[in-house]
C-alpha cells in the first residue's frame, strides 16, 4: 500500500507496515482505530502517510489500540525528526553557500528574549536590522580573523553604551554573535569571546503589511 509520493522517512513506513497488517485498507483500518467517520479517519492518516506529519491524536489512538507497538511507533516518530532535522541543516548550508560572493560579516546581538516585544513596532522602526545588528566595517572584516576578533569587543562595548546594556525590544544583552558566511564567534554580553562555532548563523526575519 502507498499514500503519497515519499515512502522514506520511517514513520510512513512503519504506518504503511501497520496498515497492512491490520487492515489492510486505510478505511478498514481507521474503522479499527474507532472513527465512526471514515474521511475524518482517513484525512488524519493521510497526512502521516503522505508527509511524515499531522495530527497528534490519531498517534495517540493507533498506541492505545495497538500498545505492544507503542515504542517502535515513538522510535519511528523520533528517528524521521532526526531525519529530517538534518535534511533541514544541509539544505541551510547550502543556501548560505550561494551567499559567499556577496555576504557581508555582522554582529548579532541577543537580548534576553528571542521574540521582539511590540513586534509592529519593532518592524516598523528597522527589524533586526537597525536594532539587533552591528555594522562590521569593510576595514575590520579585511583584517585576519585574529585581528577582527580583537577589534570586535570595541563595536560591542559602543553597542552597550548606547543602549545602556539593552537590546531595544529584547531586553537586557545577552551575547554577542559575530556572524560570516558559514560560521560565529560567540561573545558573552561584555564582549568577551566565548568559542567558535561551526555552523551558520542568520538572524530572525520581520515583514509587515498593511492592508
Amino acid at each position: 500500500m502507498s499514500q503519497g509520493k515519499n515512502q522514506s522517512y520511517p514513520i510512513q513506513q512503519f504506518l504503511n507496515r501497520l496498515v497492512q497488517e491490520f487492515g489492510p485498507s486505510l478505511d478498514e483500518f481507521v474503522v479499527r482505530l474507532g472513527y465512526r467517520r471514515i474521511e475524518r479517519g482517513r484525512h488524519r492518516l493521510g497526512l502521516w502517510l503522505s508527509d511524515a506529519k499531522g495530527y497528534g491524536r490519531i498517534i495517540n489512538q493507533i498506541k492505545d489500540k495497538f500498545p505492544d507497538r507503542a515504542a517502535e511507533l515513538d522510535e519511528a516518530i523520533a528517528e524521521t525528526r532526526r531525519i529530517r532535522e538534518a535534511e533541514w541543516e544541509a539544505a541551510f548550508l547550502e543556501a548560505c553557500k550561494a551567499e559567499q560572493e556577496t555576504f557581508r560579516p555582522f554582529v548579532h546581538v541577543t537580548g534576553e528574549t528571542t521574540v521582539p516585544n511590540g513586534i509592529c513596532i519593532f518592524g516598523m522602526t528597522g527589524g533586526f536590522e537597525r536594532w539587533n545588528t552591528v555594522r562590521v566595517p569593510e576595514s575590520v572584516w579585511n583584517l585576519p580573523i585574529e585581528e577582527q576578533l580583537a577589534v570586535l569587543p570595541d563595536l560591542m562595548r559602543a553597542y552597550l553604551k548606547a543602549y545602556k546594556g539593552q537590546c531595544p525590544f529584547f531586553g537586557a544583552v545577552t551575547g554577542f554573535k559575530f556572524c560570516r558566511c558559514l560560521d560565529y564567534f560567540q561573545f558573552d554580553k561584555d564582549g568577551n569571546f566565548v568559542e567558535h562555532v561551526e555552523r551558520p548563523y542568520r538572524r530572525g526575519h520581520v515583514e509587515l503589511s498593511l492592508r
